[in-house]
């Protein structure tokens, strides 16, 4: 019985140091992190980590406005975080839920542009731009949607010439279809935000019904500094339909999430026969099952903590440095530098190898780049740019 206790006590010992050794690595990991958009450290979370809620099993599961049976969820506070959300575009009959991140997000909007178009008897075709995340060609398939890739600018925004051809193909060739069309609001490379009132005068143009189009928003990256930008457009004033925004990009949640945001009218019409689950007692209109009540408190601690005021501030704060960034390697004279303004990643040719794993930059081809979160502080990239030279 000894041995087997000292056994015991040695793996546990064991399992601990393991821990504080992968910590430590991860740590100094964070303090080179450029190339992805997250904030690899927030200290605004600690409390969490250390409260007695990150020991607790929060399941929040089905559909968010009802509570049902279990109360171990934080269904109150999802609540109070798409609330925040939708006001920030100026959405007042929404609907939503916070997501496992925004492929998920994304999903969810083209299964609702499927179905929207499958109970009017439509055929719907999905287009999207070249530039668009993995997960969009991906959910396409997994949703067996009729699908097809418009070519993007040099900038990574969509080539509305090239949409327009596109649908005046369908059009021409279909009578009976519905249009899924995906507008990114910052491109995964290039941070590029196709436009949607350029998207709208095409419709217009080719005299397409309302009812024959659905706009779903990928604003994983810019979903959070996009409501304070000067060039931002009134999106679902505007026609936009649904929008898929990551929790763990700008606002910081750490653990990986995201919002689905749509409105109550279209959710109740497309998905009025969405399923009761007795035992649960709640509406099964989320993709997932089970889904993850710690997100929800993590989302909602950093909305209070930042509110408006604070994402508006590090919006331009992000922004403020992206540029500065731009502007310095620029005036090094670092080859191919692009930036597109209003944003927060800066692109420029692919460094030495050493310098890519160093700083875990994000490569395509022979083009980096830096995405300027808020722990990349001009500091930093003083750092970054004095190490590049010389190498190119």
């Amino acid at each position: 019985m000894k041995e087997s206790t000292q056994a015991q006590y040695e793996t546990q010992t064991a399992a601990e140091i393991r821990l504080a050794e992968f910590l430590a690595e991860q740590i100094r990991n964070s303090v080179t992190y450029f190339g992805y958009p997250e904030i690899p450290q927030n200290n605004d979370l600690a409390i969490l980590g250390v409260s007695g809620l990150a020991k607790l099993h929060l399941n929040n599961a089905g559909d968010p406005s009802i509570h049902g049976n279990s109360k171990m969820h934080t269904k109150e506070f999802e609540k109070e975080v798409l609330a925040f959300v939708a006001e920030l575009y100026g959405l007042q009959d929404h609907w939503g839920y916070i997501t496992s991140g925004g492929t998920e997000g994304n999903l969810y909007g083209m299964y609702m542009g499927r179905d929207y178009f499958n109970i009017q008897g439509k055929i719907p075709y999905f287009l999207f731009s070249e530039s668009s995340h993995y997960s969009i060609p991906k959910n396409a398939h997994l949703l067996g949607l009729n699908h097809k890739q418009v070519s993007s600018q040099d900038s990574g925004e969509m080539d509305y010439k090239h949409l327009k051809t596109v649908i005046t193909e369908i059009h021409s060739s279909e009578e009976n279809y519905g249009l899924i069309i995906n507008l990114n609001i910052g491109t995964t490379m290039t941070g590029a935000m196709d436009q949607l009132s350029a998207v709208r005068n095409i419709l217009d143009d080719l005299g397409i019904a309302d009812e024959n189009i659905f706009l779903h928003a990928d604003a994983a990256l810019m979903g959070f500094l996009y409501p304070f930008l000067e060039i931002k457009e009134d999106l679902f004033k505007n026609g936009l339909n649904s929008i898929a925004i990551s929790g763990h990009k700008f606002p910081g949640t750490i653990h990986p999430c995201g919002v689905f945001l749509s409105s109550q009218s279209l959710q109740d019409k497309i998905f009025k026969e969405s399923s009761w689950v007795p035992y649960l007692e709640v509406n099964d209109t989320t993709i997932s099952g089970s889904r993850n009540g710690f997100l929800g408190i993590n989302f909602w601690y950093i909305v209070k903590k930042k509110g408006k005021q604070g994402f508006r501030q590090e919006t331009e704060t992000c922004i403020k440095n992206a540029t500065y960034l731009y502007d310095q390697l620029k005036s090094m004279d670092y080859p191919d530098v692009g930036y597109n303004p209003h944003q927060i990643i800066v692109t420029f040719k692919k460094p030495v190898e050493s310098i890519v794993k160093k700083y875990q930059l994000a490569t395509q081809e022979d083009k980096a780049h830096v995405v300027v979160m808020q722990h990349i502080n001009r500091h930093k990239i003083d750092e970054f740019c004095e190490e590049l030279k010389g190498t190119f």
